[in-house]
């Protein structure tokens, strides 16, 4: 059965959580059997459940209590050909049975999946292994890779810019008091962004993602590196328990925090990864360890600094800005050796006001506009230097 013929018209319509003595029971009420695969995650405890092309239409709400170990769920897309639900647990568990019921001619095919809990011990021995119905990874198209010759200049005088539009796919970032996505308002800017950088004929931009799509953090610079970029613009949209507050900011990477703030956003925005199901203890970064103390990280934080500068500058002249507008924390997608980056909050979605600017085409065509300007200025500032 191929995935793709086996998936094409798959829905899920609902979604049911059943608490039943020592297990809880995860339902997916789907227009079609598919194929899936399963697997276990610590630190926090986590199950994941990989499947391929499928439309979500059940809604997608923030669980304010957990419903028996069940604490959130969350889908999305993870990469080409794979959706993702991420399962939050609120302790060890063990996927005790899983099964798809087929509905038949009458429809309603029903996907679920029973947790009980377990010891860590026993968490520990059962999280290898992989729960599968006829899965087959997908492969992913060479041509989604950004490949083109690393250069600090290109011979037409265009200078590569990357934008990052944060978050995206099973990571929908903060929820707005509308419901609107962080993800969503970051895409739609950053496209925004690109054409206006691209239309004043000195830049190519490039998206580390051109559609609702999880990319990991690590995987965003690094796409700037590999592209010969120089300059990394993350934007974002984030939430506060203060409703009343608005304003854009700008971040830049730091080993300490300029401010408890920056620091909280820094530990929010660091957990993407964690949201989207990755696996972090297979991962090893031993260049992420030396990168604060390295002369080229330093001389990359400078050029950082001097760029979040003009950035403050320009946004200030055309959206309201927060006071102290430029601070510091160890933002992961900061961490480039090589390639000057800052982090752009465009606002809260916590504020009704800033929500309502973030969807409009006309405020984030001034933002893009003030971005602009900042990316102008910082390399006037670089061609001056290089003369002098």
């Amino acid at each position: 059965m191929a995935v793709g013929e086996a998936t094409a018209a798959t829905e899920v319509t609902k979604v049911r959580i059943g608490v039943h003595p020592q297990k809880t029971r995860l339902v997916l009420e789907t227009t079609k059997a598919f194929p899936y695969q399963i697997f276990l995650l610590g630190n926090p405890y986590r199950v994941v459940i990989d499947l391929p092309d499928v439309s979500w239409r059940a809604p997608l709400r923030q669980m304010k209590e957990p419903v028996g170990y069940v604490a959130n769920y969350r889908f999305g897309l993870f990469k080409p050909g794979n959706n993702r639900v991420v399962v939050d647990v609120t302790r060890p568990v063990r996927v005790a049975r899983h099964a798809i019921l087929d509905g038949g001619s009458e429809g309603n095919t029903r996907f679920f999946l029973d947790l009980e809990p377990v010891t860590q011990q026993a968490f520990n021995q059962v999280r290898a292994k992989v729960h599968s119905r006829q899965w087959a990874a997908p492969k992913v198209p060479k041509s989604l890779d950004i490949e083109p010759p690393a250069r600090t200049r290109r011979s037409d005088g265009r200078r590569v810019v990357v934008i990052d539009p944060g978050h995206g796919g099973v990571d929908p970032g903060a929820i707005g008091i509308s419901g609107t996505f962080e993800s969503h308002v970051a895409l739609k800017a950053a496209h925004i962004v690109k054409r206006t950088l691209e239309s004043s004929g000195r830049y190519i931009a490039i998206l580390t993602r051109s559609r609702d799509i999880y990319i990991p953090l690590r995987d965003r610079f690094r796409k700037a590196e590999k592209a010969g970029a120089e300059l990394f613009i993350s934007l974002h949209a984030d939430s506060i328990n203060n409703p009343k507050i608005r304003g854009a900011s700008v971040y830049t990477l730091s080993e300490k925090a300029s401010d408890k703030e920056a620091e909280a956003l820094a530990a929010k925005e660091n957990r993407s990864d964690i949201i989207a199901g990755v696996d972090l203890t297979q991962q090893s970064d031993p260049v992420v360890v030396d990168i604060l103390i390295s002369m080229r990280q330093r001389r990359t934080k400078d050029e950082s600094a001097h760029f979040a500068r003009f950035m403050v500058d320009n946004l200030g002249k055309s959206v309201r800005l927060l006071r102290n507008t430029h601070r510091f924390a160890g933002f992961a997608v900061l961490k480039s050796l090589d390639v000057p980056s800052v982090l752009v909050e465009l606002g809260y979605l916590s504020n009704r006001t800033d929500e309502k600017l973030l969807k409009t085409k006309k405020y984030r065509t001034k933002i893009s506009k003030a971005i602009l300007r900042a990316t102008d200025a910082y390399f006037e500032r670089k061609e001056r230097l290089s003369k002098s």
